[in-house]
């Protein structure tokens, strides 16, 4: 149904087939619209259409997502694995993501709850303090959800690996008393903003209360100028992965191809690169990407790897050496 939405849409305004390429394109669909929802014209056709391609977008997601497990095996598990044993502090150590889903914070935490980590786990994993998002308001499910499917929360904020999720997170939500609000209140720079503890998140959750109502989880959709949907707790997420980039000396860019559409992440690239010189790593079966971040950031030095197996063995081997 959101998918017909969509493709009604686009067919009555620009006789487009969203299912034939090249019309086939996530960003290019959802830009298209998201401009759209500010022509008078085509406003209230444009918003519901826009908002049935978000909640298709955020349901895709999570469909995929919340039932992928964290094992020892996951690669960026073994990666973390293998700088926290090189004796790189967990407050030394970021991870920046463009993803919405949960796969870097449960494999934080599975790392936490591993023997050899006892006296550091809070630093390897504290949520919701990995997020630097500040006081906010963690929420727990009021039904009986089981202890394995939440986070568990921590006091403490300081000294642990962040995760800076700059297109924001399937576990922020902002609350509405409706399940369609107006892209002003769904893009409302200062509403407020929450975290559930929950692991698996519901395609449509609600929130339990005096009044019912809808969550709407707070991402950030793929369009250019990105900024002018960005909530405020972002921003500042933006400026502090950015600080984090100009103070590293070593960048591992992993399972990210950086888009030309993309142009706020290259941009932010691009400017810590001149501003500070570090160590670049790129890990990606298509060796086009690797010189794509040469072009982007023209580095003094770039590794480049076909795979994390590829990476990893390199570190054991400079490790033994």
């Amino acid at each position: 149904m959101l998918t017909k939405e969509v493709a009604d849409y686009m067919a009555s305004v620009y006789e487009s087939e969203i299912f034939t390429q090249p019309e086939d394109s996530l960003e290019r669909v959802m830009g298209q619209i998201y401009t759209d929802t500010f022509n008078p014209g085509l406003e209230k056709k444009a918003t519901e259409a826009f908002q049935a391609l978000l909640r298709l977008f955020t349901r895709r997601v999570a469909d995929t997502t919340n039932q992928l497990k964290p094992t020892i095996r996951r690669l960026l598990y073994r990666i973390l694995v293998s700088y926290l044993e090189a004796r790189v502090r967990p407050e030394d150590i970021t991870i920046i993501t463009y993803n919405q889903d949960l796969q870097a914070e449960k494999a934080l935490c599975l790392l936490s709850e591993a023997k050899r980590w006892a006296g550091i786990s809070e630093q390897i994993f504290n949520f919701p303090g990995c997020y630097a998002l500040g006081e906010k308001r963690v929420t727990k499910p009021t039904n009986k959800t089981p202890a394995r499917n939440l986070f568990r929360s921590s006091d403490t904020v300081d000294g642990c690996i962040r995760v800076l999720k700059l297109h924001g997170s399937l576990n922020w939500y902002s609350s509405h008393s409706s399940q369609e609000p107006s892209p002003a209140e769904m893009f409302d720079s200062s509403r407020e903003l929450r975290i559930t503890q929950r692991k698996i998140i519901p395609a449509d959750m609600t929130i339990s209360g005096q009044q019912a109502s809808h969550a709407l989880p707070v991402v950030v959709p793929p369009v250019t100028h990105k900024s002018a949907v960005l909530h405020e707790d972002l921003k500042n997420l933006w400026r502090l992965a950015e600080q984090a980039l100009e103070e590293a000396d070593e960048v591992v860019i992993f399972g990210y191809s950086c888009p030309p559409l993309d142009f706020e992440s290259a941009n932010q690239l691009r400017r810590a690169s001149r501003e500070h010189s570090f160590k670049t790593v790129v890990i990606d079966p298509d060796g086009q990407i690797a010189a794509r971040y040469i072009d982007l950031m023209s580095p003094d030095g770039l590794a480049y790897f076909s795979s994390a197996h590829a990476f990893l063995h390199a570190r054991k081997d400079a490790a033994a050496q």
